[in-house]
């Protein structure tokens, strides 16, 4: 049974859906314990035909801090783009999210989310979220939401391999959205090949 969703759930959703488009549906997942749920927005044929928009509804209710302990100077959404049949995403998202809601650790565009996909598909060549800019809606752009004090962004995210895992690593986010762009990589393919490293940065 779902919850009834909070005012500032209710701007999230319409927000997302704004920018998403298509025809929507909201499910609620609950972590392992049952102690704790998320709902998962998805709205299908809305950047294509056979390609659904994912987002979360309410991770932004949570605090996230920086080491220091302040309060970060934003609160969060996740957002994805999949396809229609890729049922597993609404999972990894919440999983995402349940993450993030866990560790209250301030996230950003760079960073990475280890394993999440490991859990939902068998041996994924792609076992990682990587968190980035939202690209794939409204020509790049997806606006900032603010609500009463708050300020709320979308981190888009999107599967890759441990050798790219290790390159953000060790040189950043801004190479490795470089490198996706530069050799056009399409990251809705689950069975893209890895982006084709520098010589020197692969080592």
């Amino acid at each position: 049974m779902m919850n009834i969703p909070s005012a500032q759930c209710k701007e999230v959703a319409k927000h997302a859906l704004k920018i998403f488009g298509g025809d929507l549906k909201v499910q609620a997942f609950y972590n392992d314990t049952k102690s704790v749920s998320v709902d998962v927005l998805t709205t299908l044929d809305s950047v294509h035909v056979g390609v659904k928009s994912i987002g979360t509804i309410g991770l932004s209710e949570i605090p996230l801090f920086t080491e220091d302990g302040h309060e970060f100077a934003t609160r969060v959404e996740l957002c994805a783009g999949a396809l229609t049949e890729e049922i597993f995403w609404e999972k990894a998202i919440a999983s995402v999210a349940f993450y993030v809601r866990r560790h209250q650790r301030a996230v950003m565009p760079g960073d990475v989310v280890v394993d999440v996909l490991s859990e939902y598909v068998d041996h994924p060549r792609m076992p990682h979220v990587y968190l980035t800019i939202p690209f794939m809606w409204n020509d790049a752009f997806f606006p900032e939401l603010g609500f009463s004090s708050l300020r709320i962004n979308w981190l888009q995210c999107i599967s890759i391999y441990e050798e790219e895992r290790v390159f953000i690593e060790k040189f950043g986010g801004d190479a490795f959205d470089d490198l996706l762009s530069e050799q056009e990589i399409n990251t809705l393919d689950f069975n893209r090949m890895p982006v084709s490293l520098p010589p020197f940065m692969g080592d």
